[in-house]
Order: structure tokens, then sequence, then C-alpha cells
């Protein structure tokens, strides 16, 4: 049996689904075993008739080769490619031509070292050190917090950067999983630590939002497939109550505390009465408003502003569609939110596919972020959310947000590089490594 198991895992070039291949042949030629023995025959004779019924182990091996190695998204590659140009292309009118060829040009190809590098990089590896991970990167953030330069009451980069909390607190659910209502509290604690480390280390009210939200979903969505038991609806529960009840207490706290002409008021009444405050607060959703009204399908749209709209619209990386759209047209907006559209479809079709439970929360954590990012973009470019600087991928200028979806996209291709290594849950426990396959004739 051991030289029939050897013959055939020689046969598979990836190396990281042989010993869960092997396990599953071999549990299978015993239970033939069994069904001999039961029959009369002797144990030798009956392990040697189960190893012949199997076949070729050569054919097999091969046929187990083609089902179980690493496979290239090649789709997300070209979606990242070309929203990259398209990126640079945006960012031409916000800011100087030197610039974005020779500063955010760099970026760009860093970013996607960082992204090949993420992806040659087992993800698993959050499975096994996912809260030596958190702690290691709590650590530089706190350091990093107090050692860099503070700009307008936060650090840029940390605002940014802290979104990698999300797909480490994937790991740390995996490591979590079948433990129960305590495995539920212990996410929502770590949720709640993260809240607060978030609003420390970026001080931006809408990044401990997103990440917030993410988080919170990624929990119920391991609750959802059974991760830490069978008892879903009252763990919905739990998480239900431990998130409505605060955030009802933070309702109220903010209402009793709100003083007219505070400066929450002020923001407030501008998003919903712009003409009244166009002078004010309000100007800036004026002026998205007269842009998307003005723009045309093709080419530099006419405003109200003249010349004087780069002195009245701040050309900061939140708003690089609108400014696409006002100067190359309407139509490249359009497309603009196509290919976002399509990376964010093409993300949870990778999350949707997967059977392995640390390849789910992984690129679930990758879609979370992408997909809050890109809708409060979307939002904020046409007026309907409260201004404030999106990290919308591609389309945002700087070293940390490239370097920050570099390793999002990363992960997200690692994890559909195993998609077929692993093909069901991947378990480790003390004792070491144990894996279970499912093995499908395709």
């Amino acid at each position: 049996m051991e030289e029939f198991i050897k013959t055939l895992t020689e046969q598979m070039r990836c190396a990281k689904a042989r010993d869960g291949v092997a396990r599953e042949m071999s549990n299978h030629i015993m239970d033939q075993t069994e069904a001999y023995e039961q029959s009369g025959m002797e144990h030798d004779k009956a392990v040697a008739m189960a190893v012949r019924g199997m076949g070729d182990p050569v054919e097999i091996g091969v046929s187990m080769d083609r089902i179980h190695r690493p496979q290239t998204d090649w789709r997300m590659i070209l979606l990242t490619l070309v929203l990259s140009i398209a990126g640079m292309i945006c960012m031409m009118p916000m800011h100087p031509l030197e610039e974005v060829l020779f500063q955010q040009g760099p970026f760009m190809l860093a970013g996607f070292a960082v992204m090949a590098a993420v992806y040659f990089v087992d993800y698993s590896i959050l499975g096994r050190m996912g809260a030596a991970i958190y702690i290691i990167m709590t650590i530089l953030f706190w350091i990093a917090r107090n050692c860099l330069p503070v700009i307008n009451g936060r650090i840029p980069a940390m605002s940014i950067l802290v979104y990698l909390y999300v797909p480490v607190f994937a790991g740390i659910l995996y490591q979590l999983r079948m433990k129960g209502y305590g495995a539920v509290v212990m996410g929502l604690v770590v949720s709640g630590v993260t809240c607060l480390a978030v609003i420390y280390f970026s001080a931006t009210f809408w990044v401990v939002v997103n990440i917030g939200a993410s988080m919170i979903v990624m929990l119920l969505a391991a609750i959802g497939k059974g991760m830490f038991g069978k008892k879903k609806k009252r763990m919905t529960a739990l998480v239900a109550a431990a998130v409505i009840l605060p955030m009802i207490m933070l309702a109220g706290r903010v209402c009793t505390s709100w003083r007219w002409g505070s400066f929450r008021e002020m923001r407030l009444k501008a998003f919903f009465h712009r003409d009244q405050y166009r002078d004010g607060a309000g100007y800036i959703y004026n002026v998205i408003d007269d842009i998307l009204r003005n723009a045309k399908f093709l080419g530099t749209g006419s405003t109200t502003y003249g010349d004087s709209l780069n002195s009245v619209m701040p050309m900061e990386n939140g708003l690089a569609p609108l400014i696409s759209i006002y100067t190359y047209g309407i139509i490249v907006g359009i497309v603009l939110l196509i290919l976002l559209a399509a990376l964010v479809l093409r993300a949870v079709k990778i999350v949707y596919d997967q059977k392995n439970h640390l390849g789910f929360l992984v690129s679930m954590a990758c879609v979370m972020v992408i997909f809050f990012n890109c809708l409060e973009g979307a939002l904020v470019n046409v007026g309907l959310f409260p201004y404030t600087t999106a990290l919308i991928p591609f389309l945002t200028y700087g070293g940390s947000v490239t370097l920050m979806y570099a390793v999002l996209i990363g992960l997200l291709l690692g994890v559909y590089r195993y998609e077929r290594v692993y093909t069901e849950e991947t378990c480790i426990d003390h004792s070491g490594w144990r894996m279970n396959l499912k093995i499908e004739k395709r």
C-alpha cells in the first residue's frame, strides 16, 4: 500500500496536496480492506486485493495532479492591470504629470511586486499565526503612531494601513472555529478592541466604521457557515445584541451632547440643505452637483465656476472619479464604474467558490474592504454621502493605499491559487496538520 500511495503522489506537482490525497487514498484502501476481511479474507491478501482494485497509481496520480494543483486568476490580474493604468490617467488632472509618472508610477510597480510576493506566500499562515500577526501589527502601528509626523491631527498612512487588520481578523476567526459561544464572544471582543485601536491610530471616523462593519459581517458569515457550532440563530442574536445596544447608547450620547451650532450639526445641515449653506460647509456639494449637471459625454465639461474650478474644488484622492468625469467625460466615468464593479464581482466569485473555511474568511475580508471603500467613494463622488476622503482602489494617489490594496489583491489571488488544492476545510490542531480532501472525478 505504501508503494502504491508513494507512486501516486509522486505524479502530483503540488506538494501541499500530496499529504491530503495520500491520507484519503489510505483511508479508502483500509475501508476496502475491512470489507474483504469481513468476507473471510486474510489481512495481507485483503490489502493486496484492495490496492489492486484501485487501478494504475500513475494514471490516478496524473488525474489527481490535474485536479489538485495551483491555478492563476488571469481575469483578476488583467482587471488589476487595466485599473492601475486607468488610475494613473485619472490622477493626471489632479496632480502634476511628473508626480504621476515618477512618484505614483514607482508606487504602482512596487504594488505589483508586493502583490506577487503575497500571492506566492501561502495564505494559510494567517490561520496558523493570526493572533501573533495581530499583536505584531499593533506594536508596529503604535511605534509608527508615536514616531511619524502628524498632519491635520492624523497620520495619513495610518488611516490606510489599518485596513490590514481585516484579513488578519479572518485568521483569528479561523483559529476560534468550533469553540462555541466563547468564539463568538472573543470575535466581538477583538472587533471592539480593533475599532478602539483604529480610532487611536487613524483618527478617521469612517475608517473605523468600515473596519468595524467588515469584521461584524465576517463574524456573522462565520456563524452562518457553522464554524463555531450548530446554534447559529442564538449566536447571531448574541452578535446583534452586542452590536445594536452599543449603537443605541452611542446615538443617545450623541443626541444628548448635541449643541446648537456645533460642528456635527453644521455638517449634517450642509449635507441636507446645500443651497442654504453653499457659501459655507455645503459648498462642496454644490460644486459636485454643478460638475455632474454640466458634464459632457466626452471631453471637458463647462461649469459655472469656469477657470476658477481648481480654486474651489479640493483636488483630493476621494474625488478622482468626479474630476475624471469633468475632464474626460461621462463615458469615462461609466467605464471606471464598470471596471470597479467587475473587480468587486470577481472578488465575490472567489469568495463564493471557496470550500475551505480559511480561504472563505480571508477572501471575504478582502472583499469587504474593497466593497465598502468602492461604495463610499461612488456615493461621495455623486454627492449622496457626506464628503470624506475615500480610498477608491487604484484611483487613489499615494504609496500607502497602493500597498494596502496590493496586499488585498495578492491575498485574493492566493486564495484562488489554492482553491483546488484545499477543496474542503483545512484543519490545524496542536498535534500537527490534518487535511480533509474531497476527491471528485472531473
